[in-house]
């Protein structure tokens, strides 16, 4: 079904509303609220001929309507008017995030913090896949006798520490040697690269290199085995402002999503995919997650890597203020980044 003028003012003017207020909309407020000057009557008729269509429904037995994922999607899609980021606005974005230096974790942080605090949502940032990302520096720092912390630092101002098992009998100065002949070997490639080559060279290492050597190519594979995307989740109590009327169980499930994160993973790769911005309502996935919630989606990159900057809210949320501080909020990230990346490739 193709909507007429009639039909998308009536449409448009009960999500609206519903974006207001969470309350259904009855014919009364379409009347006195839309631009086509329609009885009550006649603003019925048409609603009816929408519900049949699957725009709009009935809750329970309220008289009221609410629109439906489809309906939403007709808004979204061609009738979203979206309100311009103040310069006030953009100018705290850029200084948040230079606040914190090159460090990449700590600025994705902050970035997830602010952009929470502006659109009142939980908010979401993915880091990059670091399979293109290039190795810089390895080393390692004896905690004690047996235990290692490896701290990798790729270009553009991604750092990794973790803490690994070792003999005992290693010794500060062997750490000193393996990051050095790591270094030496790999600096520049790709971690995708590095990790074939490492592995390819652990088959040959007794005939090739020294017990030493074999070692260091243990501790850099050590150092790669939790190289997976890390998930930084900002505002979950906004969850429960503004959402008087949620179903309870629903927002339990939200949270079990967000704890696990590999459904959340999974969901944003698909948004990565078309880098544009993206809007997903949880009812078109058939999550049961996400089934009274939306995911705002914008790609950030660094060098060739794509991360996600999201925000997850009620169906109902306020998108004209949200979609373009999610939109520029990914924009800044990305061009903060890349002059950072440009910096180190400098020195």
């Amino acid at each position: 079904m193709t909507l007429n003028k009639r039909q998308t003012d009536v449409l448009l003017t009960i999500i609206k509303n519903y974006i207001m207020t969470g309350q259904p909309v009855g014919s009364r407020t379409v009347s006195k609220d839309s631009t086509l000057k329609l009885s009550p009557a006649s603003i019925r008729n048409i609603m009816a001929d929408l519900s049949d269509a699957g725009y709009i429904e009935q809750p329970h037995t309220s008289a009221g309507r609410i629109p439906t994922a489809k309906g939403f999607r007709i808004y979204l899609d061609s009738n979203l008017e979206v309100e311009p980021v103040s310069s006030e606005i953009q100018e705290k974005i850029k200084a948040t995030l230079t606040s914190v230096g090159p460090d990449l974790s700590q600025t994705l942080s902050q970035a997830c913090k602010l952009l929470s605090v502006l659109s009142n949502q939980i908010s979401l940032i993915i880091t990059p896949s670091h399979q293109l990302i290039r190795w810089q520096q390895i080393d390692f720092v004896l905690l004690r006798p047996g235990l290692v912390m490896s701290i990798l630092i790729m270009e553009g101002g991604m750092i990794q520490n973790k803490v690994i098992k070792v003999d005992k009998e290693i010794s500060s100065d062997d750490l000193i040697r393996f990051s050095n002949y790591l270094n030496e070997h790999y600096q520049g490639k790709t971690l995708q690269h590095v990790r074939a080559g490492i592995l390819d060279q652990m088959k040959n290492a007794r005939q090739q290199f020294e017990h030493l050597y074999e070692n260091a190519l243990k501790l850099a594979q050590e150092s790669f085995q939790n190289t997976t995307r890390k998930v930084f989740v900002e505002g979950t109590h906004y969850l429960f402002t503004g959402n008087e009327h949620a179903d309870i169980n629903k927002m339990r499930e939200l949270f079990r999503m967000l704890e696990e994160k590999s459904k959340l993973l999974k969901l944003l790769d698909q948004t990565i995919e078309s880098r544009n911005l993206n809007i997903i309502l949880g009812q078109e996935q058939k999550m049961d997650e996400l089934s009274d919630f939306s995911l705002i989606s914008s790609p950030y990159s660094l060098q060739d890597n794509i991360g996600t900057v999201s925000i997850i809210g009620p169906t109902r949320m306020n998108y004209s203020k949200i979609v373009p501080a999610v939109d520029l909020t990914a924009k800044i990230l990305s061009q903060f980044l890349q002059e950072i990346y440009e910096n180190s490739e400098a020195e």
